[in-house]
């Protein structure tokens, strides 16, 4: 069952200046009805548009995903794995090459050992197939957890079944994060 959602976990994920403005109206109302207390009542919304709007400069634009989507897709295994590799490594993992049919790598970091499969990365839509194996790996490999990676979007039957399970599925804006900039300078 869905958990209900809070009105701040809403302004999470609108543009930063949604927070503003509310926090904005909020300090007018307060402002009238009680003034002493205005400041402190839309101190939570610029608070939140203040993060909101770090967090937005950090990420890709909208407008840069499906580029470097493309860019990846375009991609040999080679120097995909080695932008991947070099992500997780610059976010502080160890890495191990296993080539495994449920995965391609071992990420280890503070002793978890997370397991990483990205070889079916060019496909439009992964299903559950891949995952049921990388969840067998996990638990027979006595991992913390696991990373799917897919530059298409994942089914819902693979949706459905990651749910509750110690797995990660990176793609869309997540994935072009990840990869940075380099995709894309290797496309021109």
């Amino acid at each position: 069952m869905a958990q209900p959602r809070t009105l701040f976990s809403l302004l999470l994920e609108q543009p930063w200046w949604i927070s503003a403005l509310v926090g904005l109206g909020l300090f007018a109302i307060a402002q009238i009805a009680f003034p002493p207390v205005a400041p402190f009542v839309a101190l939570p919304f610029f608070a939140i548009a203040i993060y909101v709007a770090y967090r937005q400069m950090r990420t890709v634009s909208p407008g840069q995903v499906e580029a470097r989507l493309a860019a990846l897709r375009e991609l040999s295994w080679e120097p995909f794995s080695a932008l991947i590799t070099n992500a997780y490594r610059r976010d502080g993992y160890d890495i191990e090459s296993v080539n495994q049919s449920a995965c391609d790598f071992k990420l280890t970091k503070q002793g978890r050992v997370t397991l990483l499969q990205c070889r079916r990365w060019k496909v439009n839509q992964l299903g559950a197939g891949p995952l049921e194996e990388l969840a067998k790996a996990i638990a027979s490999q006595d991992a913390h957890n696991g990373i799917c990676i897919c530059a298409g979007t994942f089914s819902p039957k693979a949706r459905e079944f990651a749910t509750g399970k110690p797995l990660h599925l990176v793609h869309g804006i997540e994935l072009a994060a990840l990869a940075g900039k380099i995709a894309t300078r290797k496309k021109q």
